[in-house]
């Protein structure tokens, strides 16, 4: 088992890629704190985690809440101890619209959920990795973090911040032994609202579980290796 004795939060684990995350991380020895709003998603996921022998806690969280985010690493290190990797996969797209027709309240949404909930989380788990001398952080971010997309200009704006955060982050944190990776995803197959493909160009879209693979992969590089950005896209859909 890869990370066998390692402790992960992980947010927005109640679906898409987190759900997946979190399932793989526990089938390799991780004890999983699983972060979401959804209290009986979280509920379930860790049902199925005991399932399989392998330890998870849930403990629900809205990560554009400081204070939620704050109380999520607090309650991780006193039920563990330690936090060795953050991975960060809260977001969502949340509205297609021209941009007059967002409102203030949707424009704080998307930023809020896609950005400022990772600054929370990272903020919070950082004075105890480096206490630990160690850390992985990973975000979810997007191929739309890089070029821009009509109808989607707030999750646009978000993502390209976060490309941003992260790389500063990596260059704040090594010194301590902390390392953040930028995952740049193409399009997945999960809950796509208010996106609706058809399901012919759904079965050609990265799957949440090819998403948790490339974040597995990072956070068990070998010790002479950092990826800062890791680009992943679907083979046949440049999307």
């Amino acid at each position: 088992m890869k990370l066998k004795g390692r402790v992960a939060i992980i947010t927005g684990a109640s679906s898409g890629v987190g759900y997946a995350t979190a399932r793989l991380f526990a089938r390799e020895g991780a004890t999983v704190i699983a972060a979401a709003r959804r209290h009986d998603r979280l509920e379930h996921l860790v049902a199925e985690i005991a399932a399989e022998g392998r330890q998870g806690f849930s403990i629900p969280t809205d990560v554009t809440s400081p204070g939620q985010v704050q109380r999520l690493a607090d309650q991780t290190l006193s039920l563990l101890g330690r936090i060795d990797m953050l991975i960060n996969c809260a977001g969502g797209v949340m509205k297609i619209s021209p941009v007059e027709q967002f409102t203030d309240a949707e424009w704080r949404a998307v930023i809020d959920t896609n950005l400022s909930g990772v600054f929370y989380a990272t903020r919070a788990v950082v004075p105890q990795m480096k206490r630990q001398r160690e850390g992985t952080i990973v975000n979810l971010g997007s191929r739309v973090g890089r070029v821009g997309v009509a109808n989607i200009s707030p999750f646009s704006a978000a993502k390209f911040a976060l490309a941003g955060l992260s790389q500063s982050l990596a260059q704040e944190l090594r010194p301590y032994n902390i390392f953040v990776t930028n995952v740049v995803s193409g399009m997945i197959n999960a809950d796509l609202a208010p996106l609706n493909p058809d399901e012919s160009l759904r079965r050609r879209l990265l799957t949440t579980e090819d998403v948790a693979q490339a974040i597995l992969w990072v956070c068990t590089l070998p010790p002479s290796l950092r990826v800062d950005e890791l680009p992943i896209m679907p083979r046949q859909v440049d999307l």
